[in-house]
């Protein structure tokens, strides 16, 4: 049982990452959401004891005031987290999809094209012939050429070049050059100069979003395995990773809290043990994220 808690508090503050690779802290979130609501508290009450002169009533108030929020403010990270789970659900399964790409086997490859294409409505009529595809666009004959490219890798100006050569007087036109990487950067301006034909070309990002559309992407039940696989990836990684990274910005933010309070308290003797022990809670506070900042920097 302890073990599943685990891995779903795991889980839990991956799709909480700002950054993919770069889990938040489940403790830190809940310190933080609760910092938001004890400093809402705390400031209203203080207003309400100095308006009203009645503790009980500002504590009433103060309360319902500060659960009404605390739900209001839950809702909205409950809003933010299933847009974060969504971004980062995508982002592992183009990571993967573009991965599996470079390790296809030729044939392979070309029904992944197939497939890929076939989510272009204007698009029809597609055969495949030897080393490139010829189909209609909008009713006009196109040639598509392709590149299988190793992980991460670029095509080349002078491949691009000697396919646009090969196929400008074939009477095609339009021309379409897709790859499984990128672009060299020579190759940019040709789909902007005035050729006859014009020439697409379709980088790994272009052709990973008409898989998508082609609904090509993992299943739920693959993508929940990758999902696991990249949290155990970030946690190697973390324990590899010996760089502290200070979190004085937080610890100052506690801090000043805790001396607003504590200064407080001399300022209002009647409340003085209220507020020495928010102070304290809040020293607390930025004491205790200042040590967990600096425990998963040093794992």
């Amino acid at each position: 049982m302890l073990k599943n808690f685990l891995n779903k508090a795991r889980t839990l503050s991956f799709y909480m990452s700002d950054d993919i690779g770069k889990p938040r802290a489940i403790l830190g979130i809940i310190i933080d959401f609760l910092l938001i609501l004890l400093g809402l508290f705390s400031l209203l009450y203080l207003w309400l004891v100095y308006r009203t002169k009645s503790p009980l009533l500002s504590l009433t108030v103060s309360l319902l005031v500060t659960v009404l929020f605390g739900l209001g403010l839950f809702v909205k990270k409950r809003a933010v987290y299933g847009k974060k789970r969504s971004r980062i659900r995508r982002h592992v399964a183009r990571e993967y999809m573009a991965n599996k790409l470079s390790l296809l086997s030729r044939q392979e490859f070309e029904w992944h094209i197939i497939k890929a294409l076939s989510s272009i409505k204007e698009l029809t009529n597609l055969e495949q012939q030897k080393g490139y595809f010829k189909a209609l666009y909008d009713g006009v004959p196109v040639a598509i050429g392709y590149y299988q490219a190793p992980p991460k890798g670029h095509e080349t100006y002078e491949r691009v070049w000697t396919f646009y050569n090969s196929f400008r007087s074939r009477g095609y036109s339009g021309l379409i050059y897709i790859s499984s990487g990128y672009f060299e950067e020579a190759c940019n301006n040709l789909e902007d100069r005035d050729f006859d034909p014009p020439i697409t070309l379709l980088n790994i990002d272009n052709l990973l979003d008409l898989m998508e559309a082609a609904n090509m992407y993992p299943d739920e039940e693959l993508l929940d395995d990758l999902v696991q696989q990249k949290i155990r990836e970030n946690r190697e990684k973390l324990k590899k990773d010996k760089e502290k990274v200070p979190a004085f910005y937080k610890l100052k933010r506690y801090m000043a809290s805790s001396l607003l309070f504590f200064g407080a308290s001399f300022l209002v003797p009647s409340y003085f043990p209220y507020y020495l022990v928010l102070s304290i809670l809040f020293l607390v506070l930025g004491l205790l994220s200042q040590v967990l900042s600096s425990n998963r920097a040093a794992h």
